[in-house]
């Protein structure tokens, strides 16, 4: 092949390689690759994401609570739930949006977070108290105090307990609201 040939292909090509170049600039150097999974976050796909989180990450925990931030007399708080409908996330997801771009409701609170029943180990070694914690950070969740990550579930001790009865997930029927 000889070059005028090559320039020849690969002018051809050159457009729509130099717009596929800037779209893949434009979505990874803006936030719309956090946009997009955020808007079409509804409460099957959280429902998925709360227990293959548990599954996969709290393989000896019994239960788990999910909390969702609320606003208090101007302050977030976290609300403890044992069930949540569609509606209920929407009006959450308007507070977290709201967090995010009004500044309405400050707090060091996760916007939604878990705490799970303690870890079996924890447990064996005396740790009567131990409740592992998890905030939705970048899209899914995170341990609470991690090596490259943090955050902030909520003030200590501001929050309802976790115990089996409010529990949102177990490990034996899932997912609370998808129980009869």
């Amino acid at each position: 092949m000889s070059l005028v040939n090559a320039k020849l292909r690969f002018g051809r090509w050159r457009t729509p390689l130099l717009f596929g170049a800037i779209a893949v600039a434009v979505y990874f150097s803006t936030p719309i690759y956090k946009v997009i999974p955020w808007l079409i976050l509804d409460l099957p796909r959280l429902n998925r994401m709360v227990d293959d989180h548990m599954r996969q990450w709290h393989a000896t925990a019994e239960y788990a609570c999910f909390y969702t931030v609320k606003c208090v007399n101007g302050e977030a708080v976290l609300e403890l739930r044992s069930n949540l409908t569609q509606s209920e996330l929407d009006k959450v997801k308007a507070t977290i949006w709201r967090r995010r771009f009004e500044g309405y409701c400050p707090g060091r609170t996760t916007n939604f977070g878990l705490e799970n029943s303690g870890e079996a180990e924890a447990l064996e070694r005396g740790w009567d108290d131990y409740r592992r914690r998890d905030i939705w950070f970048d899209g899914g969740f995170v341990g609470e105090h991690g090596r490259f990550w943090g955050g902030s579930f909520a003030p200590e001790g501001s929050w309802s307990p976790c115990t089996r009865e409010n529990a949102y997930w177990t490990r034996d029927k899932g997912i609370a609201t998808v129980r009869q």
